[in-house]
């Protein structure tokens, strides 16, 4: 059974999500398909805690388009088989939270970019782009997106005062609580600034899918 606060994290993630990239989303049920187009994929059907009839039926419309991918969030992820038809893409990104606590003034050398109700945060070094990330804010909620460091600029703590400038901006537009979905690559920098496991994320894709 889905607990009642992994499925509003993930109602808010989604949400955020679509709100970050200027995507469309729509919930069908028990089911967010959201039109990522990105990464090889046109569409991503989105569940939490999954009954296995739910995943089969969900997966049965996936399995033969290979643009379409399944996500399904668990606190106990290994517990979900490959659906019919289907292979597991990712096991090993997980939904983060954090309670957002600190300074709302971004750190010097980052420029913001705010968007309405999100924020793009960029760090540059000799003239390019050393380190970005996105925040998109839902009420309480801050849902960080895009964070990512350029190759030659790593391990230099750039990653870090993005997170800082997006949480800051984050907690004087109203937000209490960040949610993010991290890589395998970026959990460790997460853990360091606080961030718990919230759940797990396994998504699959058509077994045709190159």
């Amino acid at each position: 059974m889905t607990t009642p606060d992994l499925a509003h994290l993930v109602d808010r993630w989604v949400e955020g999500f679509a709100r970050s990239r200027q995507v469309a989303y729509a919930r069908y049920g028990d089911v967010f398909e959201v039109e990522v187009e990105d990464g090889g994929r046109r569409m991503e059907l989105v569940l939490t805690e999954p009954t296995p009839e739910l995943l089969e039926a969900t997966a049965a419309r996936a399995a033969l388009a290979p643009d379409v991918w399944v996500t399904a969030f668990s606190l106990d992820p290994g517990e979900h088989p490959a659906p019919k038809g289907m292979r597991r893409q990712l096991d090993d990104e997980v939904l983060m939270t954090r309670r957002l606590v600190g300074d709302r003034v971004a750190p010097s050398g980052v420029d913001l970019e705010p968007h309405g109700h999100r924020l793009q945060a960029v760090v540059r070094a000799d003239g390019d782009v050393a380190a970005s990330g996105w925040v998109a804010v839902l009420g309480e909620h801050a849902i960080f997106d895009r964070i990512g460091t350029t190759p030659g600029h790593r391990r230099r703590g750039h990653a870090s005062r993005v997170m800082q400038a997006l949480e800051g901006w984050a907690l004087a537009n109203g937000a209490r609580t960040g949610l993010l979905a991290a890589s395998p690559e970026g959990q460790a920098l997460y853990a360091r600034l606080g961030w718990d496991v919230a759940a797990g994320m396994t998504t699959w894709c058509g077994e045709g899918t190159p």
